[in-house]
């Protein structure tokens, strides 16, 4: 029996070491050789197109040191230590004012132009009248006629009648003096001037 245990344990053994043989002999034919296989492939070029561009300085914040860039802390106290100007302002050009009231002349009388409607321009007869102190003795406002007593020149203890005739237009309103007689004269003429001037002295005011 104990030769039979001792020629089994051989046999086993032997058996084992063949296994180990196989396996090792199995790996190493399964192992590849990768570097053998190897294909060489030339290195990547960038394209031209790709290649970044150099910054552009316009906009880089030079440092007091004489650096590149400066730190936000320097360029800070730069804009601290600056002082803040205002905007220049172009000057307003003034414009030169359109006058109101303008003096007239056509068909040989003359007439004072107003800019502005009929009711404006009635009460400021009206009140061009009063500064002339010249004698309202009636007034129709619906008709646009101030019925007006003047001194004459020549003689002062006698008055001539006029009428002072506002009409509304499309430039505005349209004032004219006439006689009695609903005509003009030289009294009528003069009486547009008077009136004229006093309208343009209030305007001054």
């Amino acid at each position: 029996m104990g030769a039979v245990m001792q020629v089994r344990q051989i046999v086993l053994g032997f058996v084992a070491v063949s296994m180990l043989a196989g396996c090792s002999s199995f790996t190493e034919s399964r192992q590849v050789d990768y570097q053998a296989g190897a294909v060489k492939v030339p290195p990547l070029e960038v394209p031209p197109d790709l290649i970044a561009p150099e910054t552009d300085q316009r906009f880089t914040i030079p440092g007091t040191d004489g650096e590149k860039v400066a730190s936000y802390s320097e360029y800070s106290k730069q804009k601290t230590e600056q002082p803040c100007l205002a905007p220049e302002v172009a000057p307003a050009v003034k414009s030169a004012p359109v006058p109101v009231a303008r003096l007239q002349e056509g068909d040989g009388a003359k007439n004072i132009l107003i800019a502005e409607p009929f009711d404006r321009s009635w009460r400021k007869i009206g009140l061009a009248l009063d500064r002339a102190r010249i004698k309202v003795k009636d007034k129709d406002r619906s008709k646009g006629i101030y019925f007006v007593s003047v001194v004459n020149e020549s003689d002062k203890s006698t008055r001539s009648d006029y009428q002072v005739v506002v009409r509304e237009t499309k430039a505005g309103s349209e004032t004219a003096v006439v006689n009695a007689d609903g005509k003009g004269d030289a009294g009528a003429e003069k009486l547009v001037e008077t009136l004229f001037r006093n309208l343009e002295e209030k305007a001054r005011r």
